[in-house]
């Protein structure tokens, strides 16, 4: 992606090589590796997914907030190809929401820029 198709975004990707787990009513994956992450949703990198349009529950081990918990969001497929999908995040409470930006901030994402 060039800088010029980045900076129309309204919600900037950082990079993040986290891991995640994907939690899916008949499935679960664990290890997932990720790729970039927005405030809006995350890319998650591999070739088995299920279709878009599934829900499910998006658990970040790297990001451990105060209650010591795995920070938990829920997520829709939008979009997959060969390298990946793109989970959209969906349903989350005000808690949930700021885990995330301080995890963005701790990965090096500027919440600021952000135009919400």
């Amino acid at each position: 992606m060039t800088g010029k198709q980045q900076s129309k975004r309204k919600h900037p990707r950082i990079p993040y090589t986290g891991k995640v787990d994907l939690i899916f009513a008949n499935q679960v994956m664990t290890e997932c590796a990720a790729q970039n992450l927005s405030l809006v949703g995350i890319w998650v990198m591999g070739t088995h997914h299920p279709a878009m349009g599934t829900l499910c529950d998006i658990e970040f081990h790297d990001a451990a907030p105060a209650a010591n918990r795995p920070l938990r969001l829920k997520g829709e497929i939008t979009r997959a190809d060969n390298k990946g999908m793109a989970l959209m995040f969906t349903n989350n409470n005000l808690r949930n929401y700021t885990e995330l930006e301080t995890l963005i901030e701790e990965n090096g994402g500027d919440i600021d820029c952000v135009d919400l």
